[in-house]
């Protein structure tokens, strides 16, 4: 089970529904049974939450660092866990364990920092629960935050604090933590896949000419509408729909079963496993973003395509973008009418495309001259 905030009753009830399923692991780690790995060394305890674009970022900061501080353990632990990418990126990563979390419970929070003894906190993606908050502060362990909106108590003493944008930023500015903000970071832009090979949509059209059509983040709900208005829209003739997010038909070609060979004009294909984001991003004519994680955005950005979508997306850059860069649309039938215009303006097709890779790579760059910064800090403590 999931639950993780602070209530006695309910977290014994989780942790015995877990034990009770075989899941002794989560069970155990939710009261604070975690054992750190190797036998020598200080530890950095990261809390990367339910987030799986934050444990992807703490996989990677926790290699970075690896290299740069050789005597540092590092423990990550979460709430909801993703074996895949687990196994897909923590090979070669030194001196990381990783595993499921404490709940909030003043037992579990206890019992958890006298087991670890952290040298540092670094929290992902969100900030602290109210208890461990206050435990850190009673016992001096510093912690740092990144991409973390204000949580209802700010641990102290708080080293540091990295928002992922300039909306995280503003959030921090009356927290009266002014020293401890830094200047807007996305360290995820550098492991997001800039370079792809462009045979994707040959392979899967049959054609140099084929064209491709991606979006990403549907509901349940929202399926049979895009099916209607790709069935109705001229761009089924010669083209091949993605449509990726939560329950797709079961009568769906999955992308991840795809055998590698061509797909006919019209079909609409389940773009369900996320090695296949970075091609998509590169191949199609334009995506649109009903829900998107930050990771995922990024990708679409380095892809070079023109982008739009759906309302309450929050987009990501440092700082707000122009309007016209990425356009808010909602009904299916809508963007796929923008998409046929794309279709007869390459040149506008070109430019809204190119002006989101830049902001990918000026982002990209920031977070790759500011990560010796963050090691430094590492390598300090």
């Amino acid at each position: 089970m999931t639950y993780y905030e602070s209530g006695l009753l309910r977290a014994r009830w989780a942790s015995w529904q877990d034990a009770r399923a075989g899941r002794t692991a989560q069970a155990n780690a939710r009261w604070g049974w975690i054992k750190a790995p190797g036998e020598r060394g200080p530890i950095l305890w990261m809390q990367s939450f339910s987030d799986a674009d934050q444990q992807r970022l703490g996989i990677e900061l926790a290699k970075a660092m690896a290299e740069k501080r050789r005597d540092l353990r590092m423990v990550m632990t979460f709430e909801t866990e993703y074996p895949a990418l687990l196994e897909q990126y923590t090979e070669g990563a030194e001196r990381l364990g990783y595993g499921f979390g404490p709940c909030d419970h003043p037992q579990a929070v206890g019992r958890i920092l006298e087991r670890l003894m952290p040298l540092r906190y670094l929290a992902l993606g969100r900030a602290p629960r109210p208890r461990l908050a206050a435990a850190l502060g009673r016992r001096k362990i510093p912690a740092v935050l990144m991409a973390a909106d204000p949580g209802l108590q700010i641990p102290a003493p708080l080293e540091a604090v990295y928002p992922r944008d300039a909306r995280q930023a503003g959030a921090w500015a009356g927290r009266r933590v002014t020293e401890a903000v830094q200047e807007p970071v996305d360290f995820t832009t550098l492991f997001t896949i800039a370079q792809v090979d462009p045979n994707f949509r040959t392979m899967i059209s049959g054609t140099d000419e084929g064209l491709l059509w991606w979006t990403q983040g549907l509901s349940a709900a929202q399926w049979a509408g895009w099916r209607r208005a790709w069935a109705a829209s001229p761009l089924s003739r010669h083209g091949l729909l993605f449509l990726g997010g939560t329950g797709a038909p079961a009568d769906l070609p999955r992308l991840s079963a795809w055998q590698r060979a061509p797909l006919p004009a019209g079909a609409v294909v389940v773009a369900d496993d996320d090695r296949w984001y970075p091609a998509l991003s590169a191949g199609a004519q334009a995506v649109h973003l009903q829900n998107a994680s930050p990771m995922l955005q990024w990708q679409v950005y380095a892809g070079s395509r023109p982008i739009s979508v759906s309302p309450g997306v929050t987009l990501n850059a440092a700082e707000p973008l122009d309007a016209d860069t990425i356009l808010t649309l909602e009904k299916p039938a809508q963007i796929l009418d923008h998409w046929q215009a794309l279709r007869g303006d390459a040149m506008a097709a070109r430019q809204r495309g190119d002006a989101t890779r830049r902001i990918f790579w000026q982002e990209r760059r920031h977070a790759g001259e500011r990560l010796p910064e963050f090691l430094q800090r590492v390598f300090d403590w």
